[in-house]
């Protein structure tokens, strides 16, 4: 019974927030800012932060990084990550929603491409990618009203998908190639 209240209280999240904009390939000379979604769980995500960081840098678009961290937190542990630009797990209400404080940055600032490197299937992550103002939507898993341009999931290795950095390494790739 739970789930589809759930279900209800989220699309009309979405349906309330979202701007119905329409997107698609955006060519790399038309591109200056950036928006990536990054999990704190991945194991490389501090390396992942300095490439995205190093290939904004070098490229001389402006690029905001966002953080995801959903772990546990012990007593003596405390976030990895600046507490302004983190979605934690403490942020999320009883349906998952994200307090709109924290993602508003996200989704109402305007920018030219928005990748989420989150390989999960999680509500907050749908939420921003759908209600995100970004003119190019790139993402690693496809949700149900395609609301990415371009979907990168990685290879499956014995159940294991690419590592982020993987991923993102792909995407540039694929953004190089994008001629106006």
């Amino acid at each position: 019974m739970s789930e589809p209240i759930r279900d209800f209280f989220r699309k009309r999240k979405i349906e309330k927030y979202s701007k119905g904009l329409p997107t698609g390939l955006v060519p790399m000379s038309d591109i200056s800012t950036v928006n990536v979604i990054m999990d704190v769980e991945d194991v490389e995500w501090n390396a992942l932060k300095e490439d995205i960081l190093a290939w904004g840098k070098a490229t001389g678009i402006k690029v905001e990084i966002y953080f995801f961290d959903f772990r546990k937190l012990g007593k003596d542990e405390i976030l990895l990550t600046s507490i302004q630009t983190t979605v934690a797990r403490k942020d999320l209400n009883w349906y998952d929603m994200p307090t709109y404080e924290k993602i508003a940055p996200m989704i109402e600032q305007e920018s030219d491409l928005l990748i989420s490197l989150i390989d999960n299937g999680d509500f907050p992550i749908e939420f921003i990618s759908k209600c995100s103002t970004a003119r190019f939507k790139i993402g690693r898993k496809a949700y149900q009203g395609h609301c990415y341009d371009m979907i990168i999931s990685g290879r499956q290795n014995d159940g294991v998908s690419t590592c982020a950095r993987d991923v993102f390494a792909g995407i540039m790739e694929f953004l190089e190639k994008i001629k106006k």
